[in-house]
């Protein structure tokens, strides 16, 4: 094949294909590559001056390889589908007006699909084939490069290429980023009803941003009650603090239920973006927040702490002031007596900055972060929809001796919340329970491990109302009956764990519920 041309062909699909140059190439039918491949030889090539084996190539490597004739094109890949267990065979080309193939595509043999008309032809005479084509995607393209001298006289290699655009594309994006980025988010609530945003501008400039789609908003709506936020993440173009509203949903799984970009650190920054996060969802206050210890933040706090002593007088109250000179052993004994959803420090809120370090880094524009972080938000409701279906089509083994209340467990609960409350009910299997004394509605009973009575909890019973407390707290922290509990109701002989000890929001109907009677 003549080689002398001048001009380079570049194909307009290359993003959906792994595209490679060759210099030249031969005019064969589409056919199964016939490539004898030696045993010694079968796995090595040489990539960018090195050899390595055909199962180390990165992608990088392939990009830039280089050929010489289109036989040593379908040699290569030959020997790259024997490494990974299929065969290859020629599929479409173009050709230039001389006829000369521009561009040449392999396939796995087992690419495409037999016609359907074919499949439900009536009149059929033989016997169908088996199918060996079951539109398998694994695929190359070569591309004829026009060019004189070796790769290495190019100059240009494809890191260079991506460099290039890369900076192209910045320097389009630079002055209407922020636009842009509002721009996305307006076309994402033309389709998401209840996708809601707010901004500040300031001097014409986008200041402050938040903002939470559809889904994240049922979430806060079903799981809400707990919130818990970060602000120390920074790693973006702008080096704004981003501040990620988390919780837990019925799973235990994190959950993401809005995102705000600000323009500081200052304590009324944080304040607006509480606000406004607050106002998208429908003014729902949550039963519990946990954040970090930024100072801006204490400083929030400590202001509504002052507007509330000052709105009732408190100033000179002697009991307020030593309560807040102890404030540092506040949160020890807060967190015994409320729930916080299994949220005790903002460690899941780093947790998603971790993932979010993967898609994102400094030179993220705006518009780039916002479609990284619908990538980041992909990845976690997969995760949903996944123990989704370990609750709704996957029923556990019942191994406990209290088969009746693990069974309602298993039942009710999220997969993930079962195996916790399935812990507490083996662990009521190893308890003494001792009945004290009847004090008329409120039967009390005391609890304590076999053969180890130093831990032992009181139950208190209320038999008018049907109400169970230990002294654990563990399901006024949790949401989740204790093992001393289950152990009081096995010494009561109940069949079921009463209605009030099942926490609506950790049960498997938490959150479609909600969704049908939003429907209705």
């Amino acid at each position: 094949m003549e080689n002398d041309g001048k001009e380079s062909y570049k194909d307009g699909d290359q993003f959906e294909d792994l595209s490679v140059e060759y210099e030249c190439s031969s005019d064969e039918s589409d056919d199964m590559v016939d490539v004898t491949v030696y045993e010694a030889e079968a796995d090595i090539i040489n990539a960018g001056g090195l050899e390595k084996l055909i199962t180390d190539l990165t992608i990088e490597d392939i990009l830039g390889l280089a050929f010489d004739t289109e036989s040593q094109v379908c040699e290569f890949y030959a020997k790259y589908a024997k490494c990974y267990g299929f065969v290859s065979r020629k599929d479409l080309k173009t050709v230039d007006a001389n006829g000369n193939i521009n561009t040449r595509q392999l396939v796995c043999n087992k690419a495409g699909e037999r016609h359907w008309k074919h499949i439900k032809r009536d009149n059929r005479q033989r016997k169908h084939r088996a199918i060996t084509r079951v539109n398998c995607k694994a695929r190359i393209r070569f591309i004829r490069h026009y060019r004189t001298g070796g790769y290495d006289k190019v100059g240009f290699t494809s890191k260079d290429l991506h460099n290039h655009i890369s900076k192209t594309r910045r320097g389009k994006v630079k002055d209407g980023d922020a636009f842009a980025a509002l721009a996305y988010l307006f076309s994402k609530a033309d389709s998401d009803p209840l996708f809601l945003g707010k901004f500040t501008l300031k001097d014409g400039r986008l200041d402050n941003l938040v903002w939470a789609d559809g889904e994240s908003v049922v979430d806060y709506e079903c799981f809400g009650n707990v919130l818990a936020f970060d602000t120390t993440y920074k790693k973006n173009v702008y080096n704004k603090p981003l501040v990620i509203f988390s919780g837990t949903n019925h799973h235990g799984q994190t959950t993401i239920f809005g995102c705000a970009l600000l323009s500081d650190e200052k304590s009324e920054t944080f304040k607006w973006a509480l606000k406004e996060f607050l106002e998208i969802m429908s003014g729902k206050l949550p039963g519990g927040v946990v954040t970090d210890g930024d100072r801006a933040m204490r400083e929030a706090i400590l202001k509504r702490w002052n507007e509330i002593i000052s709105k009732y007088g408190l100033a000179e109250n002697e009991w307020v002031q030593v309560i807040y000179n102890d404030r540092m052993k506040w949160a020890t004994a807060y967190l015994k007596e409320h729930f916080f959803g299994r949220i005790r420090t903002t460690s899941q809120c780093k947790g998603i900055h971790s993932l979010l370090k993967n898609y994102v880094d400094i030179k993220t524009s705006l518009l780039e972060f916002m479609h990284k972080f619908s990538e980041v938000l992909r990845h976690y409701r997969n995760n949903h929809l996944t123990a989704d279906f370990d609750t709704f089509y996957k029923f556990p083994v019942l191994t406990t001796c209290l088969e009746s209340f693990e069974k309602q467990a298993a039942e009710l609960y999220t997969r993930n919340i079962y195996k916790l409350v399935k812990d507490e009910i083996e662990a009521a299997g190893a308890l003494n329970v001792t009945e004290c004394p009847n004090s008329g509605d409120i039967v009390e009973y005391s609890t304590s491990e076999y053969f180890n009575h130093q831990w032992e909890f009181k139950v208190s019973y209320n038999k008018d109302k049907d109400l169970f407390a230990c002294e654990c707290r563990l399901f006024e922290t949790h949401g989740l009956p204790c093992s001393h509990i289950f152990g009081v109701l096995k010494h009561r002989n109940a069949k079921c764990v009463p209605t009030s000890l099942i926490l609506k929001r950790w049960t498997r109907d938490a959150k479609s519920d909600f969704i049908c009677s939003t429907g209705e």
